[in-house]
C-alpha cells in the first residue's frame, strides 16, 4: 500500500498532517521531498539566470531560414 501525505518535521520527529492508515508496528519505507516553495526573490533570480544564458548561448545554425511556403510544402 502506498499513501502520500504531508507532514512537518519537528523536534526531530515527523509530523504527519492527517492520520495514517496504519496498523501498530508496520514497518514503511520513508522517502523525504521537500516540498518548499521558492521565494519571490529565489523566482527573480532563477528568471535572471535564464535570461542570462539565453544572451549567452543564442540557437543560431547559421543556415539559411526557410519561409513558411518552404517549411509546409506539400509534395
Amino acid at each position: 500500500m502506498t499513501q502520500t501525505f504531508l507532514a512537518t518535521y519537528e523536534d526531530g520527529v515527523l509530523k504527519p498532517h492527517e492520520p495514517l492508515r496504519l496498523l501498530p508496528q508496520s514497518q514503511v519505507r520513508v522517502v523525504i521531498e521537500s516540498v518548499d516553495t521558492p521565494t519571490d526573490e529565489e523566482r527573480a533570480q532563477a528568471w535572471e539566470s535564464v535570461q542570462r544564458l539565453w544572451k549567452e548561448s543564442p540557437i543560431d545554425s547559421g543556415g539559411d531560414r526557410l519561409t513558411r511556403d518552404q517549411l509546409h510544402e506539400r509534395r
